[in-house]
């Protein structure tokens, strides 16, 4: 049996785990449903994204509202997007996304400026790549799931998992340093050009072909 992943960590655990061969494919992105526009953070409100199901351990996104909830309400306004689980009670929110059909989520981060994500496991952490491509700011936990194209202080900033004055201190930073802004903003789009799945494709096809 021959073993493909999109993960690198997964191809690290087969092999340490089971001794088993795969071949890592990089996962992907459809530019053409993420519009880029450059984000402006010294406005008047600054537009917060919180992403995940609110009832999945491993996506931690009561953490995620924890920071929210240290931040001055007059000058962030928060957003939530979740497929599965609703807003607990307790969660500030100024709207609520739920059950957003694919082809519109692209829309939803072209509206937001800063992605907050805080999950600690994930096979492949999507939200932050598609985050980048419509050239927002990410603040993110790191994990096996987005270090593989995540780089702390290139395309995203990292806070440590639990530390909720450290996720503030990104967001001020990512605010106050405009040169931090341009760098990252920059790296960000690259990082997703290189996604792209027509940059891909080729590397995709040539291995299947090779399998038949």
């Amino acid at each position: 049996m021959e073993y493909i992943t999109v993960s690198k960590w997964f191809e690290t655990w087969l092999k340490n785990k089971y001794n088993q061969k795969s071949v890592f494919i990089p996962n992907g992105i459809d530019l053409n449903s993420f519009i880029e526009h450059k984000r402006e953070l010294n406005k008047t409100k600054i537009r917060i994204l919180i992403e995940g199901d609110s009832l999945s351990p491993k996506k931690n996104v009561d953490e995620s509202f924890k920071i929210i909830e240290k931040l001055d309400k007059n000058k962030f306004e928060i957003w939530y997007m979740s497929y599965n689980g609703k807003p607990k009670n307790w969660y500030r929110i100024n709207k609520f996304l739920s059950k957003i059909p694919y082809e519109k989520v692209g829309n939803v981060y072209e509206q937001c400026d800063i992605l907050i994500k805080s999950s600690y496991f994930e096979s492949f952490n999507y939200p932050p790549l598609e985050m980048m491509a419509t050239g927002g700011f990410c603040i993110v936990v790191p994990n096996d799931g987005n270090v593989e194209y995540l780089k702390n202080e290139e395309n995203c900033l990292f806070y440590k998992l639990g530390d909720i004055n450290s996720a503030i201190h990104c967001i001020e930073r990512l605010i106050s340093d405009l040169k931090l802004q341009q760098h990252i903003y920059k790296n960000g789009l690259d990082t997703a050009k290189k996604r792209d799945w027509k940059n891909l494709k080729g590397q995709i096809l040539s291995l299947y072909e090779k399998s038949i």
